[in-house]
């Protein structure tokens, strides 16, 4: 088989699909024992075209853990793109982290992913679904047991939790991009009075984007640190009080300074269950059998 047999079925509409519905996924990791479990689940994950970037904070690369290179080589067998990147400690690892995620990963729909959760064979196709039915939307939530939840006021809306997925256009990613890169969280060992905790941060932004905040409750993933308390937050009204307004001063002012940026995309809303193109599947097999003849 040759390029020339291949090129018939990739027409513009079949690539346009694969943009739409590809996730990109950006898993921190500070080198749980964890991890190898987490990126298996998502190795596996099943109908759905995934990009997958890992920044890794540990003191020790990960890479050379047995676990983790077993599921990169996963990776290769399912021909999924898997990046890596180490930085190393410091005590803006959290922070500095997520902002590397975020200038990578710069797909429509974002997956932020934690290091210590493991999530169903079938859960990213679901929440893609579900977000391809709204158009344009904040986030589409599962129920993440054992994770820590968010009380307070921000807690009567459907918090954000680890893995959901997040539409990601021009002010999002702008807005994301600022905020970690000037902000210390309180998984962030440096000491300031001024933390903020990114779940109330995330939660409070699509509230003042005016975004649907969509929880799937019948999705369920599993949070597996079960030494960790469900609410561990320090000060944590102060602390959820501050990101609310940090998300608000940062919507107005990246409005204000960029008013194209709030224009949104064209994306297709669907009515139903996403359809994929007849040609899609053959495409995909057409490429597989082209790479393993070269």
């Amino acid at each position: 088989m040759t390029s020339a047999d291949v090129k018939p079925v990739t027409d513009q509409s079949t690539d346009s699909w694969y943009e739409e519905t590809r996730i990109d996924v950006g898993v921190l990791t500070k080198g749980k024992p964890t991890l190898g479990m987490a990126l298996t689940s998502l190795l596996l994950q099943e109908e759905v075209n995934l990009r997958i970037h890992i920044v890794d904070t540990s003191e020790r690369p990960v890479i050379s853990r047995d676990d983790v290179r077993h599921a990169l080589r996963l990776a290769s067998d399912r021909r999924i793109q898997c990046s890596y990147e180490y930085t190393g400690e410091s005590d803006l690892a959290f922070s500095t982290g997520k902002a590397r995620l975020i200038r990578v990963l710069n797909g429509t729909h974002l997956c932020l992913m934690d290091d210590d959760v493991v999530v169903p064979s079938k859960a990213l196709s679901y929440l893609l679904d579900t977000a391809r039915q709204h158009g344009v939307y904040g986030y589409v939530s599962p129920f993440c047991k054992n994770s820590p939840m968010l009380d307070g006021t921000l807690g009567k809306r459907p918090s954000i939790s680890p893995g959901s997925l997040i539409f990601q256009d021009s002010i999002v990613r702008r807005i994301l991009t600022e905020y970690y890169e000037t902000t210390v969280d309180v998984l962030d060992r440096r000491k300031t009075h001024r933390k903020v905790w990114e779940t109330a941060f995330l939660t409070a932004l699509f509230d003042a984007l005016d975004r649907p905040q969509i929880r799937q409750p019948d999705l369920i993933t599993y949070h597996l640190d079960y030494q960790e308390a469900p609410n561990c937050i320090d000060e944590e009204p102060t602390v959820i009080a501050f990101s609310e307004a940090v998300a608000r001063e940062l919507v107005s002012r990246v409005r204000a300074e960029s008013p194209r940026l709030a224009e949104y995309p064209v994306i297709r809303q669907l009515s139903g269950v996403t359809s994929r193109p007849v040609q899609a599947w053959w495409v995909r097999r057409a490429r597989q059998m082209l790479s393993w003849v070269r």
